[in-house]
């Protein structure tokens, strides 16, 4: 099963960079096919996919649904050569994937005039990401050490 999701996610990936750039498909593809052996061809891949999306044209949810597409790629293709057992897509994984793509795609259909927001946006996607693991990583009864 893990094989399949790899392979499966492997070839949604070349479709979705062939439907941006079509002539970059065949690259990636090939890198896909190199990434079931070696791993360092896999990232290529999704390197490959993601700066397919930055070509004018690209739309917010196909960079949305590529990205979630990467990282299926990405979990798989680790996963095909782990020891039995591991499984690639828990729910934490495919909750994130889904939630953080949710967010992106709203805060882009957000309209904002702001020259700063750019570089304020990744500090507030930091602080806030660090905020949420702060608060799961902490025990009701205060056992983490803080008073």
């Amino acid at each position: 099963m893990t094989r399949f999701l790899a392979v499966l996610s492997g070839l949604l990936l070349a479709v979705a960079t062939a439907i941006v750039l079509p002539w970059a498909g065949a690259a990636v593809l090939a890198l896909v096919v190199a990434g079931w052996w070696w791993r360092v061809a896999a990232v290529a891949a999704a390197l490959a996919a993601l700066g397919v999306l930055l070509w004018p044209g690209a739309s917010t949810l196909v960079c949305a649904a590529t990205g979630l597409v990467v990282t299926a790629y990405l979990l798989g293709a680790a996963a095909v050569r782990a020891p039995a057992g591991v499984v690639p897509t828990s729910l934490p994984s495919v909750a994130g994937a889904l939630l953080f793509a949710a967010a992106a795609v709203a805060a882009a259909a957000v309209p904002v005039r702001l020259a700063w927001a750019p570089l304020a946006a990744p500090v507030l996607v930091i602080v806030l990401y660090a905020w949420i693991v702060r608060g799961l990583a902490t025990t009701p009864g205060g056992a983490d050490g803080d008073s």
